[in-house]
């Protein structure tokens, strides 16, 4: 029979990042590119907020599929990398993925998870753009 080792997802995080994280654990800002590279992941970027409102990067993920048993995997991965459990994420910023935020209930239960201001935005255009439509009827 022949096996055969396939890598599903994987992630990688600088030592150094390791240590900001923990220094600076209160928010995580998780986004993921959409356009697939030539290996067809999903690239799914973690990134942390100091206290003087600088950014870092946590952790960088290549996601083989946008389903949320891979969001569990990469998300159990960086609570992992919190030194203390009970020192953990209060506020965590993503993108509208629905799969995302289900894992982000199951991983990080406790956190508050909001939504970008991006899309906010977006939405608010669109439902004003359709109010205003109607309006001028």
């Amino acid at each position: 029979m022949d096996t055969q080792d396939v890598v599903k997802d994987i992630m990688w995080s600088h030592p150094d990042s390791i240590k900001l994280l923990n220094a600076f654990p209160t928010m995580l800002i998780c986004d993921i590119t959409f356009k697939m590279n030539k290996y067809r992941f999903l690239l799914l970027e973690t990134v942390g907020v100091t206290s003087i409102e600088m950014i870092f990067f946590v952790v960088f993920s290549y996601l083989q599929s946008k389903r949320m048993n891979n969001f569990e995997w990469d998300l159990n991965k960086v609570r992992g990398l919190f030194m203390k459990d009970d020192v953990l994420p209060h506020v965590i910023v993503i993108d509208k993925d629905l799969p995302l935020m289900n894992a982000l209930k199951v991983v990080f239960a406790f956190a508050t998870n909001l939504l970008c201001e991006f899309y906010i935005s977006k939405n608010v255009r669109a439902k004003c753009k359709i109010l205003v439509t109607k309006a001028k009827d």
